[in-house]
């Protein structure tokens, strides 16, 4: 009598830690809504930004998207379709509709829920998405593969609670044991068989896998709850049943595992039951040769049932039953039914308080830029034109002063400007400084391009480091431009005017489509925050030439009475310019990896400013520069037949003073060469700054680029 109440009170106690447990694990499910984590999303767009963009998938706000990226729309195309994929977006940089590829035959609430992040997203860029299924049959694929996945897992674990009530928990010789699995290997294939052959539960593609996956998964659920007996008895069925329905939890509840919280997203495919809906998945409506590893899942879990069946009959020592221990059989029976029902009465209520609805996006802070036009004075006609419009630029107070004024023309005509530590006026509705502008040049409107923010246009990082621009180049695409914009990676130091320290150059990317408000799709920095001056910095000239991006580089080294920069080159193709690794140096004799290798084409000792120009033009390439760097105050040319040198220093072609006693300075001499051409002659400019920041804000002009004709060498 003594060993049956120890039995039954293990059994008890075994039945409430498997109770808390499913406890435990249920919270987690009915802690948050019903929304996606880590759903596999591809981004097909041009290399140069879809790596960005499936970065910034990634990383948004409780992780919806694993997102990886492709420049071949056939390969997310394929993708989608073979399943690998949950969904695709197709950027079409000439428009602001993009398309987005899905397959109906996904669980429908997962393809909706995937699709309203996605919107959200876009709409944040101002942009729309076009939704688009790569097939157009299965539209009830999930709740097929659900159906049948339930009836075989409700097969295996039917054949063996039965033959437990008929039979007993566990068989009572080796030869009862093998008879148990070969019979549970027949009925496997037969239900799996006959699950096929109706027409409510047949599933499309090849039968003898469809047979072979769904009977593997009949018989492992029944070799491991026999399994499970063989180590806990009775208690065993009832720690199988409520497994089953806590690890089954997004089949039972008709729902992918990807709209459930974490961990379900990452644990569930990994069980056999997600497994089993995997394999079958892929080879009835996807990709069958993508069935190998969930259907090897399966096929592992029911081999470790029947090894742990195997040892439990060579170690197991079989009860000595006597008439005083044993229990009988209408009392363990009991005990099976009585263990079970709560368990799946508890299930049942857990999943039927799951969420029914999937969440709505959350709408997403708008990063599109826009337009307004600030000045109707027209194009300029000549540099003195060019100079008053500066000088009297007062239309908005977006921009007030700046200094730099990289630029480049767009295939529509419009002229781009980018400008550095932007002033703005008292009145204006945002930040009174942002670390960089743009102003759009058209033949009948000056327009500032503003964020939503109303701040910097290449936003700040999370540390306060802002991007100074140093230089723009363009690569022409049909119906689009791409703006690359190399900056400075920059952290204040005081309020002055100057202080500030340089951390290293970074990369930034725009789209403008023809007549469109430019928008920026990415930012990189290009290494780590490093402020040693000796490290060239690249991108402090861009120039974009037979298809290839030259990013030359300035670096000055720490010798007494040496205050210019050398200079350095380094190419790659535009749309492979955020990608570190498809960057090659000049080195002297050829292009190779290492930046630390790159030669100096000008020496520092009489070298080149910090930032400059270099373009090609008429078979011959150019530098323009101050001579021996923002300190000095003769305006040169370096001349080259070739983008990697040599180049040789012209005679001097103006002279840009500074005014120490008034503290006016002035530097970045860039060029021009689109802006208002003449045979022999460039168009240049200068910034203009002074050290005493009280007299920029009461006069923003002193604060404005200056420009200035000069010869050009031959």
């Amino acid at each position: 009598m003594a060993g049956h109440l120890r039995a039954r009170r293990w059994t008890l106690v075994a039945c409430l830690v498997v109770i808390g447990v499913q406890a435990v694990l249920l919270a987690t499910l009915l802690q948050g809504a019903r929304e996606p984590h880590r759903v596999p999303v591809l981004v097909t767009a041009p290399a140069v930004v879809a790596h960005e963009l499936a970065v910034e998938a990634d990383a948004l706000p409780g992780a919806p998207f694993a997102a990886d990226w492709t420049d071949d729309p056939d390969e997310a195309r394929a993708a989608v379709r073979h399943g690998t994929s949950v969904a695709a977006v197709l950027v079409d940089l000439r428009e602001t509709r993009d398309v987005l590829l899905v397959n109906p035959r996904h669980d429908p609430d997962l393809t909706d829920a995937v699709t309203d992040r996605l919107v959200a997203v876009e709409k944040a860029r101002g942009r729309t998405l076009e939704v688009r299924p790569v097939v157009t049959s299965g539209a009830d694929a999930a709740e097929r593969i659900r159906r049948y996945v339930v009836l075989c897992g409700l097969l295996g674990f039917g054949y063996a609670v039965v033959v437990s009530l008929v039979r007993g928990p566990v068989a009572a010789t080796a030869g009862r044991g093998v008879l148990r699995l070969l019979g549970l290997a027949a009925v496997s294939l037969a239900g799996a068989g006959l699950l096929q052959l109706l027409p409510a539960t047949r599933l499309p593609g090849d039968d003898l896998r469809i047979v072979g996956i769904g009977a593997a998964y009949v018989f492992m659920t029944g070799a491991v709850t026999l399994a499970v007996e063989a180590l806990a008895d009775l208690v065993g069925i009832a720690a199988v049943a409520a497994l089953y329905f806590v690890l089954a939890t997004p089949l039972l509840a008709g729902t992918s595992h990807y709209l459930l919280p974490a961990p379900w997203p990452e644990v569930s495919p990994w069980t056999p039951t997600g497994s089993a809906q995997r394999a079958l998945a892929t080879v009835a409506y996807l990709d069958p040769g993508h069935a190998t590893q969930p259907a090897l899942v399966v096929g592992a879990a029911g081999v470790v049932a029947v090894l742990v069946l195997v040892f439990s009959a060579q170690f197991r020592k079989p009860p000595r039953a006597t008439s005083a221990t044993s229990m009988p059989t209408r009392h363990w029976r009991l005990w099976v039914i009585g263990s079970v029902l709560p368990l799946a009465v508890l299930m049942a209520v857990a999943v039927a308080s799951l969420p029914a609805d999937v969440t709505t996006a959350k709408r997403l802070p708008s990063v599109a830029s826009e337009t307004t036009c600030v000045d109707r004075a027209g194009r300029p006609r000549s540099v003195r034109d060019l100079n008053h419009q500066i000088s009297t630029l007062q239309g908005s107070p977006a921009f007030q002063g700046a200094d730099v004024g990289a630029d480049v023309r767009l295939q529509d005509g419009r002229f781009l400007l980018v400008f550095g530590d932007t002033l703005r006026g008292p009145s204006f509705d945002g930040p009174s400084l942002a670390r960089n502008s743009m102003l759009l040049w058209d033949t009948d409107c000056v327009s500032v391009v503003l964020p939503p923010s109303k701040g910097a246009l290449i936003p700040d990082r999370l540390d306060g480091v802002g991007y100074w621009p140093m230089s723009s180049a363009v690569a022409h695409r049909p119906g689009y431009d791409l703006v690359l914009v190399s900056t400075q990676r920059v952290r204040s130091t005081g309020g002055g005017s100057f202080d500030f320290a340089n951390l290293g150059p970074a990369l930034a990317v725009f789209v403008v489509r023809a007549g469109g408000a430019p928008q920026l799709i990415a930012t990189k920095d290009l290494g780590a925050d490093d402020a040693d001056p000796a490290r060239p910095a690249w991108g402090a000239a861009l120039a974009v030439d037979d298809g290839w991006v030259y990013a030359y580089g300035t670096a000055r080294p720490g010798q007494d009475g040496v205050f210019g920069f050398s200079l350095h080159v380094a190419r790659v193709r535009p749309d492979d310019v955020l990608d570190a690794a498809k960057w090659r140096f000049w080195d002297g004799s050829g292009w190779q990896r290492s930046p630390d290798r790159a030669a100096a084409l000008v020496p520092a000792e009489g070298g080149v400013s910090q930032t400059l120009s270099v373009f090609h033009q008429g078979g011959r390439w150019y530098a323009l520069s101050k001579r021996d760097g923002d300190l000095g105050d003769q305006l040169v040319f370096w001349t080259a037949p070739a983008p990697t040198g040599p180049f040789a220093p012209t005679d001097p072609v103006a002279t840009i003073a500074s005014d120490s006693a008034a503290g006016a300075v002035t530097y970045m001499p860039l060029a021009h060469p689109r802006i208002l051409p003449e045979r022999g002659t460039m168009v240049a400019s200068y910034s203009r700054n002074n050290t005493d920041f009280d007299k920029i804000r009461a006069d923003p002009t002193l604060y404005r680029p200056t420009f200035l004709r000069v010869p050009l060498p031959d």
